[in-house]
This record gives structure tokens, sequence and C-alpha cells, in this order.
């Protein structure tokens, strides 16, 4: 699984597989609808700041619009400046920096790699919007794509989506969204950690 992820996630997550420890300046996605998809990838971009131990991680979010900053810690505060510096509209909260990426998949795709450029540590792109082959090509660069699917949902759900990413090359994992407010907020505000992976298949190419 290209040595993402081991730890639990709490009370929202229930345990299942491990892995090795991640590879350094890891890249992700999370597929699902904003808001759900978009706490879950800040938390998921906390755990593996904390797990590879760097100063912060980017997340990017399509389509988003950037949000108010927050309290942030220094190693946030200087790659969003970073980002700023190279006209790219991110934002310090917490331990990330976030980085609202343009509607069109094109401009999208092009912001997220000056940004990755720039970004020493991981980074994880919260897809929302439909997709398309430019955000399919960018699925195919990451590490590791998260599926965030309700637990009460009809389970063929999961199947039906693992069936249109054939091809993607990343490792397909499903995941709950983040239900605690406290939990959801925490991730939110960039000092979340998504630890435990309930479930994973890697799809073939």
């Amino acid at each position: 699984m290209s040595g993402l992820l081991t730890r639990a996630a709490g009370a929202f997550i229930a345990p299942a597989v491990t892995a090795s420890a991640p590879v350094a300046g890891a890249r992700a996605a999370v597929l699902g609808r904003a808001p759900q998809a978009i706490a879950v990838a800040a938390a998921l971009a906390g755990e593996l700041r904390a797990r590879e131990r760097a100063p912060a991680a980017l997340l990017a979010v399509w389509p988003g619009e950037r949000p108010l900053g927050a309290l942030a810690a220094a190693g946030a505060r200087r790659l969003a400046a970073r980002l700023e510096g190279r006209e790219l509209p991110a934002v310090a909260r917490g331990r990330l920096a976030w980085l609202a990426l343009e509607a069109t998949a094109e401009d999208a795709a092009r912001s997220l790699a000056r940004a990755e450029a720039a970004t020493d540590g991981p980074s994880v792109l919260a897809a929302c919007g439909p997709r398309c082959a430019r955000i399919d090509a960018l699925l195919d660069e990451r590490d590791l794509v998260l599926l965030v699917i309700a637990p009460e949902a009809d389970p063929s759900l999961f199947e039906i989506a693992l069936a249109d990413l054939v091809g993607c090359r990343a490792p397909v994992i499903s995941c709950p969204p983040i239900h605690a407010a406290p939990a959801r907020l925490l991730a939110l505000a960039g000092r979340g950690r998504l630890g435990h992976i309930p479930s994973a298949r890697e799809v073939s190419s």
C-alpha cells in the first residue's frame, strides 16, 4: 500500500488493516461529497504529517473556496506563505496549508502541481467535484485514494465506485465520514488525525 497509514482514528473509524511506515512526501486523495470528504482529507493530511514528522502538510480542495485563517503552527504558516508567493490562494490552519483549487480541472491540476513542487511534506487532494479525465489522471499520481462512504450506505456503492476507478494505479480504500462534531471540527482546524483504515482493496490496472 505504498507504505501508508496504520494508526486508529479514534471513535469514528473501526479497526482494520495495518501497513508499514509512510513514505516521505506521501500524496493521497479523498473522493466524496463536501463537506464530508474535506474533513476526512484534512484528518488524513494531519495523520500523514505526524507520521512523516513534517512541519506541515498541504490540503488542496477541488473545487474550493479559500477558508478563513485560523491559529496555525509556524510550519503551516511558512508553507502557506510560500504558496502565496507563487500566487496560490493558500491559508494556514493548524498544521495544514489549505489551498483552494480552481473549478476548472485543468487549472486545478496545474495549481496542484505547482503547490506540491513547493511542498516538502505530504499532500492530500480533496476531490469533491464531478470527476473527469484530468482529475482521474491526478488520482493515478497518488499513493492512496480514499472513498468516503457512510457505513449505513448500500454496500454496493463501494463496488460501483470501485468499478468506476478501474485503471487507477493507486490503492483505493473505503472510509466513513467523520460524524463526531469535535473530531470533525478538529480536522477542519488543521489539528485532527486520521489513523486506522477500515478496509483496503487495490484496483488492478
